[in-house]
Parts: C-alpha cells; sequence; structure tokens
C-alpha cells in the first residue's frame, strides 16, 4: 500500500507541490494512484486535484496565482496578522494545549465564517465532484487542539473541507461546522505524516514538504518504527519568510524549484514506488 503525504505551505507551497507532482507524474512515478493521499494545509488543495482530476494538476499554480493575489490584498488593507503566521510556522509538534491556544488566537484575530462562506471561498479554486475516498484533509479543532482529517465519510463537501485545512491563523478565517470551529491544519503540524497510521497498514509512505518543519523528522522516524517505508521530500528554499509562501510573486520560482527537483528525483522514486 502506497501513502501519499502532503505538507502545507500557502499558495506558494501548493504550486511547488503541485509542479513537482506533475513532473513525477510525467517521469512515471504514478503518484496519483496512492491508495491514501493526505493533505495539510495547501496540501489539501493538491490532494484533492490528485484524487479527484489528476489532469488538472497543473494548472494549481495559476489559480494559486489568484488565491495569493487574495492574501496580499488581505495585508495591503491590514486584514493579516503576521505574527500569528510566524507562529504557525515555528510551533507544530508541541502538542494540543498549544495547538489550541493557537486556534484560539485565530478566532480572536478573523471571526469565523460560516458553512456556505467557506463553500464559496474555495470552491472556484477546486475540482467539481464528489469526494474521493483516498482523500483526507487535515484541520485543528480550535477549541479542543485536536486534529481531524476529512474525509468522504464527514457529511461535508470538498471546498468546506479545504477552507477548514487551510484556515492559516492571521491569515485566513477559521470554519464553524459539525459542531466546532477549525483551523489549519498546520497548527498541529507541517505534514502531519504520523496520521498515516491512522489509515493504512505499513507500506511506502511520500512526504512531500513545501516547508522543513521542526516535527517532520521526528514523524519521519515514528513511522519507519512502525514498519513504514519513508522517502521525505523537502523543498529547496526558495522563500526566505513564511508570508513569502502568501505572495504571488514566488509563484513563478516555485514552480522552477518543483519542476528541477522532480527531474532529480524521479527515476529513483520510480524504482522504489513500483518495487
Amino acid at each position: 500500500m502506497n501513502a501519499l503525504v502532503l505538507g502545507g505551505g500557502g499558495p506558494v507551497g501548493a504550486s511547488w507541490t503541485a509542479s513537482l507532482l506533475h513532473g513525477l507524474m510525467a517521469a512515471g512515478v504514478p503518484v496519483a494512484d496512492s491508495d491514501v493521499v493526505v493533505g495539510t494545509s495547501a496540501g489539501s488543495v493538491v490532494g484533492a486535484w490528485l484524487t479527484m482530476q489528476p489532469d488538472g494538476v497543473g494548472s494549481i499554480p495559476g489559480l494559486m496565482r489568484e488565491r495569493a493575489a487574495w492574501h496580499a490584498g488581505n495585508a495591503t488593507a491590514g486584514r493579516r496578522d503576521n505574527s500569528l503566521m510566524r507562529q504557525l510556522v515555528g510551533q507544530p509538534g508541541q502538542g494540543a494545549e498549544l495547538s489550541r491556544k493557537l486556534g484560539q488566537a485565530a478566532i480572536a484575530a478573523i471571526p469565523p465564517i460560516s458553512v456556505d462562506e467557506a463553500e464559496t471561498l474555495w470552491k472556484a479554486f477546486l475540482p467539481e465532484g464528489p469526494w474521493s475516498p483516498r482523500l483526507r484533509a487535515v484541520a485543528v479543532n480550535a477549541d479542543t487542539g485536536l486534529a481531524h482529517a476529512w474525509s468522504s465519510e464527514d457529511g461535508i463537501s470538498v471546498p468546506v473541507a479545504v477552507s477548514c485545512s487551510t484556515a492559516a491563523p492571521g491569515a485566513a478565517p477559521p470554519v464553524s461546522v459539525a459542531g466546532g470551529v477549525w483551523v489549519d491544519g498546520g497548527v498541529r503540524s507541517g505534514a502531519n505524516a504520523d496520521l498515516v497510521t491512522e489509515f493504512t497498514e505499513p507500506g511506502r509512505v511520500l512526504v512531500v514538504a513545501p516547508m522543513a518543519t521542526d516535527d517532520l523528522s521526528s514523524q519521519e522516524a515514528t513511522l519507519a518504527e512502525r514498519g513504514y517505508d519513508v522517502r521525505v521530500i523537502v523543498a529547496e528554499r526558495f522563500y526566505q519568510a513564511p508570508t513569502d509562501l502568501l505572495d504571488p510573486g514566488f509563484i513563478d520560482v516555485a514552480v522552477d524549484t518543483g519542476a528541477s527537483q522532480a527531474r532529480e528525483v524521479a527515476e529513483s522514486l520510480r524504482t522504489w514506488w513500483q518495487d
């Protein structure tokens, strides 16, 4: 069984991830056939396309350029708290209580939106159609600090799940749904790779991470200890600050970097994936 984990990183990180996966698929690495795809934040966006309409993965950077422009407009209008953005990147893996506190700070910074508003916020950026049973989109309950991987069994739409998963504190609104208020899955972890153990038996796990967070190596070790064969691809550093991952000016370099890294690793990954 093969699992794919797609980490967070804003519209720019989604563009890097999409470019990398597009290059891998073109080189014969069947990542779109993964038995489970676990997406966190930006990873949930790419995961939706990969599992629902894989031929559209190459269109993601163009869509994310528009999404990044939305973030840029919020920043210009003073509707973004960069200090919370820095906390989001700096604290993953520190436990449920710190996740809860950051979730509560997210609610204080930007009022939660309704299901209908969440649907509108993301529908234009995602493929149409039903959930793929292979897709999980990770978000964090702001009241408990605990993560939940939304799936086709939860009774919400893909745009609403993605809106929950991408609700970065200080940058995007939390979402009120299913009796809770939900924030970005990156509040718990940049990739949430360890959640794979909840959905699959030991097998291959490919982790694709736009950001090298502190908890990534420990999660890789946890999976290896439980019998998973893990490969990790982290983006070569093409940005300086976390807020750059929301900046439309970094989309092109993200795409170029993803394509370059795909060429570097495609052959070895193709062998590993099909062995």
